[in-house]
């Protein structure tokens, strides 16, 4: 009777151990669920994905994906967050936390350009708040975006993630500090054509970027007053993802504010 039990318990070890989700599946479940997450702006939805990753951190193949998209969700948590009036405090220890998590991706993966960029865009945000309180000085973070985005650069320079954030600087600066809103433009436009309409459901690396692009492409126009071009690239990317609060609530009122000035 006995032996009997523990076969059935072997048996039924060995068929849970079977079933146990592997690490590639688990980050190809979470990946559409962060995604959707961040278009929604749903910050607890975000901070309960970042914790599941935690426990796949340490897979030897695929940890430095898993620490990439913790950090993803604490950086959108601060993108969104900046949207939804959450405090200084609060914004910049999320985006301490993602750059923590993308800088340990790119030590597990050396040639990782997505990490680089990602790694890139947060401290460069990090900088812009340390300049607000020693302007006089370029904060460590400053040049660490350059030096992390070089390296993206030169990994993967068409990757659509890697010229969002090389669009930023060019974007967010004033014209005697660097910023070129036509240079930010050309970089969108690019970003948009290489990216894919649809992210591959089978895989968990990043590949987002043609709604971005367009929203992007929507901000930069609306700051040129071009509103033609900012309300249709606004609709686009609202056709490929219909739930994003950002471009929905904020982005698209704000064009037709302008237009009906």
């Amino acid at each position: 009777m006995m032996r009997n039990l523990s076969m059935a318990a072997c048996l039924l070890l060995g068929a849970c151990l079977h079933l146990a989700p592997s690490p590639d599946h688990r980050l190809v479940t979470a990946k559409p669920k962060l995604m959707s997450a961040d278009y929604r702006g749903d910050l607890d939805e975000l901070a309960r994905l970042r914790e599941e990753m935690l426990p796949l951190a340490d897979d030897p193949a695929l940890g430095y994906l898993a620490h990439y998209w913790a950090g993803f969700a604490s950086w959108r948590i601060a993108i969104n967050g900046a949207n939804q009036g959450m405090s200084i405090p609060d914004l910049i220890a999320n985006l301490e936390k993602a750059a923590a998590n993308f800088e340990t991706s790119i030590r597990l993966k050396e040639d990782f350009a997505d990490g680089y960029a990602a790694a890139a865009g947060v401290n460069g945000w990090l900088g812009a708040f340390e300049m607000r309180n020693n302007p006089a000085e370029t904060p460590e973070r400053i040049k660490k975006f350059w030096s992390l985005l070089a390296r993206a650069t030169e990994l993967e320079p068409d990757n659509p993630r890697v010229l969002w954030v090389k669009a930023v600087p060019l974007l967010v600066l004033p014209p005697d500090k660097g910023g070129n809103l036509n240079g930010a433009i050309e970089l969108y436009r690019r970003m948009d054509e290489v990216s894919q309409a649809e992210s591959d459901a089978g895989s968990p690396l990043p590949d987002w970027g043609k709604p971005e692009a367009l929203m992007s492409l929507a901000f930069a126009h609306l700051q040129q007053s071009d509103l033609a071009s900012a309300s249709a690239e606004a609709q686009a990317a609202l056709r490929l993802q219909p739930e994003w609060s950002y471009v929905r609530d904020v982005l698209v009122p704000q064009i037709e504010a302008a237009q009906s000035k």
